[in-house]
């Protein structure tokens, strides 16, 4: 009997052993904090080793209706030095965005087979953290207070945000008006000289009309015949090689002569007399710029009479296409 009595009081002893020593626990490091920062709520749990144990699952990010998680800390683990109980501890990190007091409510945490209920816990969120409207503050009249003088307005220089800030409507505003009289001065002068509004684009005049004007101005100058024979060929030269870059598109003014008579070779394949006139001028103008040499009065009026024939037959002329409805120049 007495046996029997022993190991009864043992089981006893064991299972309130057992019963004391899982506990849960959850603590707030503050109770009274600003809406919408968040509150660290800690929930500790000491169970024995083997015990399977479940914290809570927040789901959607919800405590309650006005109590959010934000989210939840990396958990940590305790073992005891004799290794029969573990120490769990979750880390949540809740806030509310009502200015509001409330209770954290009883939080359920499953040890093994059972379930174990945390305590509630006050928490309140106001306008101002640690502010407590029924706090008020004792005067010791006993002592004198100082009287400062009251500090004068500090001037500062302002800063291109706080410039803008005040001003940008202005400036825009402005900026559109001088916009506006500029389209308006423009307008009336373009009105009043007789121009159209909008500048109409010249087309480019073609490079044989071009050529011969300025041929026919250098053979009305007379260089030549007043003896300024190097600069009769200089300029002849010249109208020819701008009229070549214009017409076939070789950039030939920085070249020699040899160099822009190969450049056109192929385009005159089937103009050889052309081709042979311009060579005659070339061949002359390069004798009187190195050698000095003064040709004779026929080869100077061959030259502008080569110079002639070359325009005239190396211009571009319309052709109608095939189809009639378009002309263009080959």
């Amino acid at each position: 009997m007495k046996l029997k009595f022993s190991i009864l009081l043992v089981f006893v002893c064991l299972v309130s052993y057992n019963a004391k020593a899982q506990t849960v626990k959850a603590t707030l490091d503050s109770n009274i904090v600003e809406f919408g920062n968040p509150v660290r709520l800690t929930i500790t749990a000491n169970v024995n080793s083997g015990q399977k144990t479940y914290f809570p699952n927040f789901k959607n990010g919800k405590i309650t209706d006005v109590l959010e998680l934000i989210t939840e800390l990396k958990p940590d683990t305790a073992v005891s030095q004799d290794r029969k109980q573990v120490t769990f501890t979750h880390t949540y990190l809740i806030t509310s965005f009502k200015d509001t007091a409330l209770y954290v409510p009883q939080l359920k945490i499953r040890v093994g087979g059972d379930t174990l209920l945390t305590d509630s816990l006050k928490l309140t969120f106001t306008l101002l953290q640690g502010v407590d409207s029924t706090f008020t503050a004792e005067i010791d009249t006993t002592k004198t207070m100082k009287i400062f003088d009251i500090v004068p307005v500090k001037e500062t220089p302002w800063t291109f945000e706080e410039f803008w800030a005040r001003f940008s409507k202005l400036i825009l505003i402005l900026l559109i008006v001088a916009v506006l009289a500029s389209i308006a001065t423009y307008m009336y002068i373009r009105w009043k000289n007789n121009k159209p509004i909008i500048p109409v684009l010249k087309p480019k005049e073609p490079a044989d009309k071009v050529a011969l004007r300025e041929l026919q101005k250098l053979k009305d100058g007379k260089l030549w015949q007043q003896g300024r024979t190097k600069e009769y060929y200089s300029v002849l030269t010249e109208i020819l090689k701008r009229y070549i870059s214009d017409r076939y598109g070789n950039s030939v003014m920085e070249m020699t002569s040899d160099e822009t008579l190969k450049s056109l070779k192929n385009d005159l394949a089937e103009k050889e007399e052309s081709y042979q006139g311009l060579k005659f001028i070339f061949g002359i103008a390069d004798f009187v710029k190195f050698a000095k040499l003064e040709p004779l009065p026929d080869e100077n009026d061959n030259s502008m009479s080569y110079a002639f024939k070359f325009v005239e037959m190396t211009k571009k002329v319309p052709v109608a296409a095939e189809n009639g409805d378009e002309v263009k120049k080959v």
